[in-house]
């Protein structure tokens, strides 16, 4: 059985919980109903509070539900299978304590060099001049940076050497074939799950 979410967990005890057979009465319950209604009646008019209370009282005299044998079992197993997962299937909040220390120091890393490059490039200095330090020091990332470039000049001059119609066509098309694959999948989907 696949790893359970707690929101699966709990709608599997909720489905478990509704597969039991309904609840009997028991025997003569609702002649007393019946008849403590009538004398009720008899004597005067019920206001809907005492006609309440009267089946509140009523209801809290029935005996409690007995659930199945198998259902603690199977409750139970749900759970020792949800506590089985690992932590890196679960949530953030789960994780062990190293391991979101050093999640949030990268993060904040990465977000405070950002910050700081927007602040540089904000307060007039040179955007070149940057790349330039930077890979001084990053050989390897100027060198992706620069083909980055190379790649980016190439495909302006290539879309700028196509006609805009074609290119507007083009998105056209894209946009016509994707509307007709979402539009085949809800119908398939439909017609294989209809009676199900």
């Amino acid at each position: 059985m696949k790893k359970m979410t707690p929101e699966e967990l709990e709608q599997f005890i909720h489905r478990e919980l509704r597969s039991l057979p309904p609840r009997q009465a028991p025997a003569g319950f609702e002649a007393r109903l019946q008849a403590a209604i009538q004398e009720r009646e008899a004597r005067r008019a019920l206001a809907p509070e005492q006609l309440e209370q009267l089946v509140h009282r009523e209801l809290r005299a029935l005996p409690l539900r007995q659930a199945p044998r198998s259902l603690e079992s199977r409750v139970l197993a749900a759970i020792e299978r949800q506590a089985a997962v690992a932590w890196y299937h679960k949530s953030w909040t789960y994780w062990p304590a190293a391991f979101r220390a050093a999640f949030l120091a990268v993060a904040t890393g990465v977000a405070g060099g950002c910050i700081a490059a927007f602040y540089l490039i904000s307060r007039g200095v040179d955007a070149n001049t940057l790349v330039a330090s930077a890979g001084a020091r990053f050989g390897l990332l100027a060198k992706l940076y620069h083909a980055a470039l190379w790649v980016v000049d190439y495909a302006a001059s290539a879309f700028g050497s196509i006609p805009p119609l074609w290119l507007y066509g083009g998105v056209a098309l894209v946009a016509a074939l994707y509307a007709t694959f979402f539009g085949l999948g809800a119908a398939a989907y439909r017609m294989l799950y209809r009676h199900n």
